[in-house]
């Protein structure tokens, strides 16, 4: 018997290109015997290039967690209107039902929300700041043999601005990321501070637990015993749940 497992990335692996016409067409067939060793297998579609399928990857993690939670990073609040996004998309979210569940799906709703905004905003600074460089290297470039525009130095001074905010917004992620005060020591060796990210999620990371006396190890059964004991935990029992009230 075998198994095909939910897909992750994309919906369909083969697009046409007319923007109508797509289909599920490539996939991995597990035996059941594979799915019980290796019950973490995740399949994975990546971006379309010039081929019209989808490449797929297998992946085996044997420490896979399930989905990562959303951080909140502190460089968001530099920029310019986050915090009206954050209120603005509270507000829209129109739920009904009691407190607790009220507030779970408001989280879990804008949650989805500043995955998009953080996407379009503060994801893969690195390479913004490469193209705001380029373009002032073409000015700069241009200004050594002959005189540039006025909208040309106005930009010019915009984009300087701009690679100044950002690299800002850059180290400000590493700071949080490797939770160092390598500011104050001037130390920007990019291979130190990932080696520490590293160590830290492995220092982190939840190898054994001891359940009722008992040892629990393995991912599958430490995110069982820990989903039942918050389950038992706050599981209702004799209380009127309130409604929130328009």
């Amino acid at each position: 018997m075998f198994v095909d497992l939910p897909i992750c990335g994309r919906l369909f692996t083969w697009f046409r290109g007319d923007g109508y016409t797509m289909s599920r067409l490539d996939r991995y067939l597990l035996l059941v015997n594979w799915c019980s060793t290796w019950p973490n297998c995740i399949q994975v579609a990546n971006q379309r290039g010039f081929s019209d399928h989808v490449p797929l990857v297998l992946t085996v993690d044997d420490a896979n967690w399930g989905p990562r939670p959303l951080r909140m990073l502190k460089c968001w609040a530099d920029f310019p209107g986050y915090a009206q996004f954050v209120r603005d998309t509270w507000r829209s979210i129109d739920i009904n039902g009691w407190g607790g569940f009220v507030l779970k799906e408001k989280m879990k709703l804008i949650k989805g929300s500043l995955k998009e905004w953080h996407q379009r905003h503060s994801q893969n600074l690195g390479g913004k700041c490469k193209q705001v460089k380029e373009r002032m290297s073409l000015l700069d470039t241009k200004g050594e043999t002959s005189v540039l525009l006025e909208e040309e130095v106005h930009e010019l001074h915009d984009l300087s601005v701009t690679l100044h905010s950002m690299s800002r917004i850059q180290t400000s992620v590493c700071w949080q990321q490797t939770r160092l005060k390598w500011l104050q020591e001037g130390d920007t060796n990019t291979k130190f501070f990932n080696g520490v990210m590293f160590a830290r999620r492995r220092h982190n990371s939840i190898q054994v637990l001891q359940v009722n006396s008992v040892c629990v190890e393995g991912v599958q059964n430490v995110r069982e015993a820990v989903f039942n004991h918050f389950s038992s935990h706050y599981k209702a029992s004799n209380f009127e749940r309130s409604r929130v009230e328009d």
